[in-house]
């Protein structure tokens, strides 16, 4: 149990926060050029790209919020 402890790291979550932040932005930016590149869009690929890097974004300056401030859980 005493090992376990050690394992954990304080800023393990806040950086997983924001690698996953930045991978919603990029599929946000890569569903928006898709959405203008088809020929035959999708009427919901815009307001999916919109959603998934608006949730990539406040997600990843949260994440380097928590981690600036160093916060003990």
């Amino acid at each position: 149990m005493k090992s376990l402890r050690k394992l954990r790291s304080r800023t393990a979550g806040p950086a997983w926060g924001l690698v996953f932040g930045v991978f919603m932005i990029a599929i946000g930016i890569g569903q928006g050029f898709y959405a203008v590149a088809n020929h035959d869009p999708n009427p919901f690929d815009g307001p999916i790209a919109v959603g998934a890097t608006l949730i990539g974004i406040f997600t990843a300056v949260y994440a380097a919020r928590e981690i600036r401030r160093g916060k003990p859980r």
